[in-house]
C-alpha cells in the first residue's frame, strides 16, 4: 500500500455518521463533506418531491423539515429488520437504502481527495450484523474504492486502537470509556499486561448500564437528576480502580451537564469528552494493524479466544506443537479440523496457551477402545470448536485407512476449559 494513501475511518452509527482520514503516521483528522463545516453526518436519506433526487445528511434534514420531499431514517436498523420502504411508488429494500447513503458519503470524500489514492476503509459500528456489512461492501464497490480495501471493526476494536495510539502514560494503567448512546449508558475498560512481557495482550470489559441510565433520561429529567444518577454510575465503576484516563462520548455526554463531574474524575487521570473517538480509531486501525510496532500487539475483545491450542504432530520431518486455534479468533466463529495418522500411540496430545496470563497447560486425550490395527493404519480426524469462550470442544473421528481398513464411525470428545 502506498504510505501517503488515505485510510478513512467510517463510524456508520445508527443516529450520526462521522468520517476521520488518516495518513501515514499523522493523527487522523475529522472531516467535513458538507459546505456547513459539520464534522457529524445525519445518518438519512431524502428524496425531494420536485426533482426526485437523493439527498443525505444535513440537507436531507433541511428538506424534511420543510415537507418537501420523502425523509428515511433509522437506515442500519432497517436493514437489520430487513425492513423495505415504498418511496413515490417505488420499493427500495433496506440495504438497498442503505448503500445509497454510504456510497454518497464516499463520493463526497473521494471529490474532497480526488488527487490522492485512497488506501484503506476501515467501517466502524456498535455491532457487525452480516446484512449491513454486506450493504456497506456494496457501496464502497460501488463507489470504486474495491471490496478488498474494507475492514469492519466493531466499536470496542476502534476505542482500543484509539486509545494505545496516544501517549504511552495515557494507557499506562486501565482505561475507560463511557459511551451514553441511543441504547443508554455503555462502559467499556481496557486493560494491558505490560508487565509480562510481549505479545502485549489488550483486553477489554463490557459493563451494560442502560438499566441505570437509558437514552429516555435525557428527554424526561432535569440535569440535577441527570446528574445524579451519572455520579452513581460512576462511583459503581470505576471506583477502587486503577485508570489512566477516561473518555466520554455519545450524544447523552453533549452540552455542559456532565462537565462538573468530569472535571471531579480528574485527580490522578487523563479526563477526555468528544464525539470522533470511534472514527479516529477505524482510522488509526487502517494506518497500523499492520505496522511492525504493533506485531506485538494482542487485541481481545469480551467475545475472543484467550488461548491458542495447539495439537502435537510429526511434521517436516520434526515432533512440534502445530497451532489449530489462535488467540484473538471470535470464538463463535473459531474452528479448525486437521487429519493425521497415529503413530504408535491411541492418545492426543493438545497444548493450550494462554496469551493474556503468559501460561501453558497441556491435555490428554485418550482414545479409549480404539479399534487394534497395524501400526501407522489408523487415519482420524480432529476437529475444535468452542461452547463459549473459555470452553474448548476436541472432538476425534476414527477415518479408517482406505480399503484395508474400513471407518469404524467411532467418535471421542473432550471438554478442555481455557
Amino acid at each position: 500500500m502506498n504510505p501517503r494513501a488515505i485510510i478513512i475511518g467510517y463510524d456508520l452509527g445508527v443516529e450520526v455518521s462521522q468520517i476521520a482520514i488518516g495518513r501515514g503516521l499523522e493523527e487522523p483528522d475529522s472531516i467535513s463533506i458538507t459546505s456547513s463545516g459539520n464534522t457529524v453526518i445525519p445518518t438519512v436519506l431524502c428524496v425531494r418531491s420536485d426533482s426526485k433526487d437523493w439527498l443525505f445528511g444535513e440537507e436531507a434534514e433541511r428538506f424534511n423539515n420543510r415537507g418537501a420531499g420523502h425523509f428515511v431514517d433509522d437506515l442500519v436498523n432497517k436493514v437489520i429488520r430487513d425492513e423495505s420502504e415504498i418511496i413515490y411508488e417505488i420499493e427500495y429494500s433496506a440495504s438497498e437504502l442503505l448503500t445509497r447513503f454510504v456510497r454518497k458519503t464516499l463520493s463526497a470524500v473521494r471529490q474532497k481527495y480526488v488527487s490522492d489514492e485512497i488506501g484503506k476503509v476501515v467501517v466502524t459500528m456498535r455491532t457487525l450484523h452480516p446484512r449491513v456489512v454486506e450493504a456497506v461492501q456494496q457501496a464502497i464497490e460501488e463507489t470504486g474504492i474495491g471490496r478488498d480495501k474494507a475492514e469492519f471493526q466493531p466499536y470496542v476494536m476502534s476505542f482500543m486502537y484509539y486509545a494505545v495510539c496516544q501517549r504511552r502514560d495515557y494507557w499506562i494503567n486501565d482505561v475507560g470509556l463511557f459511551d451514553y448512546n441511543e441504547n443508554g449508558l455503555f462502559y467499556y475498560q481496557m486493560s494491558n499486561n505490560t508487565r509480562k512481557g510481549p505479545p502485549l495482550a489488550i483486553t477489554t470489559v463490557t459493563a451494560d448500564l442502560s438499566d441505570l441510565m437509558d437514552a429516555a433520561m435525557l428527554e424526561n429529567m432535569q440535569e440535577a437528576r441527570l446528574q445524579y444518577s451519572f455520579r452513581l454510575v460512576r462511583d459503581k465503576v470505576i471506583q477502587r480502580q486503577i485508570i489512566s484516563t477516561i473518555y466520554v462520548t455519545g450524544k447523552g455526554f453533549e452540552g455542559t451537564w456532565p462537565d462538573e463531574i468530569l472535571k471531579s474524575m480528574t485527580a490522578g487521570r487523563h479526563v477526555f469528552k468528544g464525539s470522533n473517538l470511534y472514527a479516529k480509531g477505524a482510522a488509526y486501525l487502517g494506518q497500523h494493524k499492520d505496522d511492525e510496532q504493533f506485531a506485538d500487539y494482542l487485541f481481545l475483545t469480551e467475545d475472543m479466544v484467550r488461548s491458542t491450542i495447539s495439537i502435537r504432530m510429526f511434521k517436516d520431518n520434526r515432533v512440534a506443537d502445530y497451532p489449530l486455534i489462535f488467540a484473538g479468533e471470535p470464538w463463535r466463529e473459531a474452528k479448525a479440523t486437521t487429519v493425521g495418522i497415529l503413530d504408535d500411540t491411541d492418545e492426543i496430545y493438545f497444548t493450550v496457551y494462554n496469551a493474556v496470563r503468559k501460561e501453558s497447560k497441556y491435555s490428554i486425550m485418550n482414545l479409549k477402545n480404539l479399534h487394534r490395527r497395524e501400526n501407522k493404519t489408523t487415519r482420524v480426524a480432529v476437529k475444535v470448536t468452542f461452547l463459549d469462550r473459555d470452553t474448548a470442544v476436541c472432538t476425534v473421528s476414527d477415518l479408517g485407512f482406505g480399503q484395508f481398513f474400513p471407518c469404524s464411525y467411532r467418535v471421542w470428545e473432550k471438554i478442555i476449559a481455557l
